[in-house]
């Protein structure tokens, strides 16, 4: 496999149609082939069971883990603290209604309750004027009530970011379209699902709970720059990108660097054959070491994901 060079690489999605998903991804992003509802879009994965393959290239039809297995750095970059585990998992979620109130544990408590740790974050891509996400838990909040009442509330628009590290109890929607970045883990403990009749796991929730940790939201910066860096973790880095003109980037040896088009249009040039065109919805994982030109067709975000 290694006879081919690495080069920007895109994938298929996965489709998952939890309840409260709706028709946003479908309508937003003209995929036809979506679940109904459908709540949430894996754009880059590489998950035992629920692997992204490639779309383009020599590469075609290869598994994420694979290309993972075989490159290691060269595809994940320097930065990456495991060489064989692709090191992030990339998601749309269409909140048109409620998400469960949710603990994800740190490395600690996985250990101790099974599962992975998890760290993911938001970034709302749309949001109706009344739109708001919890996160959080008020000072001597009462947990066992199956309401919003022992969670902080948060307000939302479109370009707001919000880190949820593991041990904080949070929840999302309705009426909320969001890019979540996240560690590549499935763990999920349930608090409550509002009355819903799906599994929950209180004890769990609560014993991955960090009742200390304060959420913020992130408002965008009111500065026109180009390039914003929005937030950075131990696990990941994330900034938007506003093109109105052409611009070259380069990632180094460090990093992957994953783009997705938030809205506009360009054309992403690399130094091998096949240059892509990215619409509203379109992710690409560019690997460590790569130049890339970027020619907007019309005003376009980008969202930029890196280590």
């Amino acid at each position: 496999m290694k006879t081919h060079p690495l080069y920007p690489l895109t994938f298929r999605p996965q489709y998952r149609d939890a309840l409260w998903g709706g028709e946003a991804i479908a309508t937003r992003y003209n995929r036809a082939n979506t679940p109904r509802p459908c709540s949430e879009s894996w754009e880059i994965s590489a998950l035992p069971g629920a692997e992204s393959i490639v779309t383009n290239g020599p590469f075609e039809g290869v598994g994420l883990a694979r290309l993972t297995e075989v490159f290691g750095r060269d595809l994940l970059g320097a930065k990456a603290r495991d060489p064989g585990r692709f090191p992030l998992l990339v998601k749309i979620l269409d909140a048109a209604d409620r998400l469960s109130v949710q603990v994800h544990p740190d490395a600690a408590t996985a250990q101790a309750l099974g599962g992975l740790a998890k760290h993911e974050m938001w970034f709302v891509l749309e949001a109706s004027p009344d739109a708001r996400v919890w996160a959080g838990v008020r000072p001597g909040a009462d947990l066992t009530q199956r309401s919003e009442a022992p969670l902080v509330a948060h307000p939302v628009v479109p370009g707001d970011v919000l880190d949820i590290p593991p041990g904080l109890a949070h929840a999302a929607g309705p009426k909320c379209l969001i890019y979540e970045v996240q560690t590549p883990s499935d763990t999920t403990f349930r608090l409550h699902d509002w009355g819903r009749d799906r599994p929950i796991q209180p004890e769990a929730a609560r014993a991955a709970l960090r009742p200390d940790l304060r959420a913020e939201t992130l408002h965008a910066p009111r500065t026109a720059r180009e390039l914003v860096p929005r937030l950075t973790t131990p696990d990941f880095a994330f900034a938007t990108l506003r093109l109105d003109r052409e611009r070259t980037l380069h990632t180094t040896g460090q990093s992957l660097m994953i783009l997705f088009c938030a809205s506009g249009k360009t054309t992403l040039e690399h130094d091998g054959p096949h240059p892509l065109t990215l619409l509203p919805g379109d992710s690409v994982l560019v690997p460590p070491s790569q130049t890339i030109y970027l020619h907007p067709l019309a005003p376009t975000r980008l969202l930029v994901t890196t280590l």
